[in-house]
């Protein structure tokens, strides 16, 4: 009986050491998070029928569970390698959103700097006095993008740098055309007084001289006229009512009277005259109202000096229903 009770624990003896052998040694004074290390450990080797004789080693997982695939060894039959599998990628709204900011920052910046829509020049209508030149020099378009270009932004500095302008348009197109149409103010008189000289259109609105023909009516004054009221005055960009539209009729009228080559006069105290080549000075005063009525009467007083054999020096018409005549100034 103590044979067979040696034998026997000789038995489990050996059995336990082959167990031994598979189980790793774990010890109990190292903590836990110090046997992490940075390496990281080969993936396990099932064995198919041989689960039993192994121990299970327990896994403290993670808070989601790891997916895995499991691989058949060709060079160990039965042999299969556990690898962890990734996770599909998931494109969220961020990336999208992200992605759409690029594709439009791309898109602005290459019509931006396409030559396509570049302007180059611009097609301007309608100059008679005006130069082309003159026009670029204000609305600076070439060289620029067709969409940084402001049509009102243009036509209001076209207006502030050429009061002679009554009307521009302005127009904008894709992929680079730009199109600017003017229409210039006709001076119908000039206004000169202390050698600067200006030059007013049928509406009185003043601008300055330019390179042309000069208007067939000059007025030498030596004052500003004072038959403009505060109702007369209009602005439109830098232009601005100089005269009232009706002394612009009255001048007109009364030049078709005056001696061929003579220009009319305007003075502070007594209005529009001339100076006529046969000796003497007519003056019509700043009431243009009854202009009609006071020619009548200049003409009426011609016809009484000539049949009276009279070398006046002075005639003047400013009040209708009270002119004379001086033989002295």
């Amino acid at each position: 009986m103590s044979q067979v009770s040696s034998s026997n624990n000789r038995s489990e003896e050996i059995r336990q050491r082959r167990v031994d052998r598979f189980r790793k040694p774990v010890s109990s004074k190292v903590p836990r998070r110090a046997r992490k290390t940075g390496t990281h450990p080969s993936p396990p080797i099932l064995i198919r029928g041989a689960q039993g004789r192994f121990p299970v080693k327990e896994q403290r997982g993670t808070n989601s569970p790891r997916r895995f695939s499991y691989i058949a060894l060709k060079s160990s039959p039965g042999a299969e390698a556990r690898l962890p599998s990734l996770s599909m990628a998931r494109i969220g709204w961020r990336l999208v959103s992200g992605l759409l900011v690029c594709v439009l920052f791309f898109a602005i910046y290459t019509l931006w700097n396409s030559p396509m829509y570049l302007v180059t020049a611009a097609q301007i209508e309608g100059l008679n006095r005006l130069t082309e030149h003159e026009i670029y020099s204000v609305i600076g378009v070439s060289g620029k993008p067709v969409f940084a270009l402001n049509p009102i932004q243009i036509r209001q500095n076209l207006l502030t740098a050429f009061p002679e302008l009554s009307k521009v348009s302005v127009t904008v197109a894709i992929p680079a055309t730009v199109r600017v149409s003017v229409v210039e103010r006709t001076p119908v008189l000039a206004w000169k007084q202390d050698s600067q000289v200006i030059w007013v259109d049928a509406e009185g609105m003043s601008f300055p001289k330019r390179l042309g023909s000069d208007p067939p009516v000059l007025i030498q004054a030596d004052s500003e006229p004072s038959i403009a009221t505060t109702s007369d005055v209009l602005k439109e960009g830098t232009a601005s009512r100089f005269i009232p539209p009706q002394l612009v009729t009255a001048i007109l009228a009364i030049s078709s009277r005056a001696p061929e080559n003579t220009p009319l006069m305007y003075t502070h105290n007594r209005g529009l005259g001339w100076k006529d080549s046969r000796g003497w000075e007519v003056y019509f005063g700043t009431n243009v109202a009854s202009i009609d009525m006071k020619l009548r009467v200049y003409d009426a007083m011609l016809k009484y000096l000539a049949d009276n054999q009279i070398q006046p020096a002075l005639i003047s018409v400013e009040s209708v229903h009270a002119p004379y005549y001086r033989m002295e100034r």
